[in-house]
């Protein structure tokens, strides 16, 4: 298997403003190598019946993965709606949907 996509896993905090408006901040975003792979027909079917949309999955190295709920791809991001562990006990995959709104202009200097 060839991971010769490079995703960033984006890690965010909530906190606040100056007036106390509850904001979402980048806090951090890693590089990883991952293989992007179209959504499993079953995995599409039982993320429509709970109301969201996969686009793509990403298999990535576990060790990489640490419980982000982010991604970019291609200076697009993606919420990671569902985390899959599969028979390979080395690779996790990220079930992914694009991001409302989530086109980035590149989180690489962060």
């Amino acid at each position: 298997m060839e991971y010769s996509e490079i995703i960033y896993l984006i890690t965010e905090s909530i906190g606040a403003d100056d007036i106390g408006n509850q904001i979402t901040a980048l806090t951090s975003s890693k590089k990883c190598y991952a293989k992007a792979q179209s959504v499993r027909t079953n995995e599409f079917y039982s993320a429509v019946e709970i109301g969201m949309t996969p686009s793509v999955e990403f298999v990535v190295k576990k060790l990489n993965y640490n419980g982000e709920k982010e991604i970019e791809w291609n200076n697009r991001r993606y919420n990671v709606i569902r985390v899959v562990e599969p028979k390979n006990k080395f690779d996790i995959v990220l079930v992914c949907s694009v991001k409302i709104g989530g086109n980035t202009q590149g989180t690489e200097s962060v």
